[in-house]
């Protein structure tokens, strides 16, 4: 699966994508490929349980780890430059992690087990939001998420 793109995240040459997907990793080790020049980090389809030695990947914009096993993001939390954030099809419990990713504009959660949507109102760049397939009984408050495009909108009780 390839990383989602938001219109205008990245122009062609402007940042190389590592792509590690199908792997088969189970954790993410020091040798993450993290260079300056890497914007885009794509780990889908692997066994990996945490996001881990993210931290010296501060250039990337886009993330996605999709079809894993992840319970918790907060490994995401110092990744501040990130635009997109891509973890559906996982086991991750609470969102987390997100306070300071200011210039996030894309998060894909669905299919996780998440409960509340606490924290996503800190990301006031946002104009996409999944979070369909998830045990979250109510919509929290999204009044400062002034950039998020609303669009097929079903809540169901």
């Amino acid at each position: 699966m390839a990383v989602a793109r938001v219109d205008g995240a990245l122009a062609p040459g402007e940042g190389s994508v590592v792509n590690w997907s199908g792997q088969g990793l189970q954790k993410l080790g020091a040798n993450l490929p993290c260079e300056a020049d890497v914007h885009t980090l794509i780990l889908d389809k692997n066994q990996i349980i945490k996001l881990e030695n993210l931290e010296k990947c501060k250039q990337l914009i886009q993330l996605s780890v999709a079809n894993n096993r992840l319970v918790r993001m907060m490994g995401v939390a110092k990744l501040t430059q990130l635009r997109v954030l891509n973890l559906p099809h996982n086991s991750i419990g609470c969102v987390e992690g997100l306070k300071d990713l200011v210039h996030l504009e894309w998060l894909n959660l669905a299919g996780n087990n998440l409960k509340t949507m606490e924290q996503v109102n800190s990301c006031t760049a946002l104009q996409h939001l999944d979070l369909s397939d998830n045990n979250i009984p109510q919509i929290g408050d999204v009044s400062k998420l002034i950039s998020l495009k609303v669009s097929g909108v079903s809540v169901t009780s």
